[in-house]
C-alpha cells in the first residue's frame, strides 16, 4: 500500500496535468466540426475532356453536421485553408478532452485511495462525513 504522502504527491502531479490540459483546451476554443475534402466533377457537355480523362476541379468542400442533418459548402482556397486549420483544432480539442477525462478518472481513483489510506491511519477524512444529523 502506498502511503498517504505518496498518494498526495501523485494527486498534485495529476492536478498539474489537469491544469495544463485545461489551458491547452481553452486555447483551442475556436474550432469547426466537420471534414474538408476535394471534389472533382463531370459536366454535361458531350465533347468535354472531363468525360474521358481529366475531371473538373478540385472543388474544396466543407462537410458539417448539425442537429442530425448534414450540410456542405464549397469554399475558395483562402476559406479552405482557414477551415482546414479550424477542423484540425476541433480534432485536437476532442483528443484533449479524452486525455482530460482519463486524468480526471485517475484523480478520482487517487483521492479514493488517499481517503482509504487516511482512514486506515485513523486520520481525518475529506468529503461527506458519515455522521448522522
Amino acid at each position: 500500500m502506498a502511503s498517504p504522502e505518496t498518494i498526495r504527491s501523485q494527486v498534485r502531479k495529476r492536478l498539474a496535468a489537469q491544469r495544463a490540459l485545461v489551458g491547452q483546451l481553452l486555447r483551442l476554443r475556436e474550432q469547426l466540426q466537420g471534414s474538408l475534402f476535394a471534389r472533382y466533377g463531370v459536366c454535361g457537355k458531350e465533347g468535354c475532356a472531363c468525360r474521358v480523362g481529366r475531371k473538373h476541379g478540385p472543388y474544396l468542400v466543407l462537410s458539417t453536421r448539425s442537429g442530425g442533418r448534414g450540410d456542405f459548402a464549397y469554399l475558395d482556397p483562402s476559406q479552405a485553408e482557414k477551415a482546414r486549420n479550424l477542423v484540425v483544432r476541433y480534432r485536437q480539442f476532442q483528443a484533449g478532452m479524452r486525455r482530460l477525462k482519463r486524468v480526471n478518472a485517475d484523480l478520482v481513483s487517487l483521492l479514493k485511495r488517499y481517503q482509504a489510506a487516511m482512514a486506515r491511519q485513523g486520520g481525518l477524512r475529506f468529503g461527506l462525513s458519515s455522521a448522522r444529523a
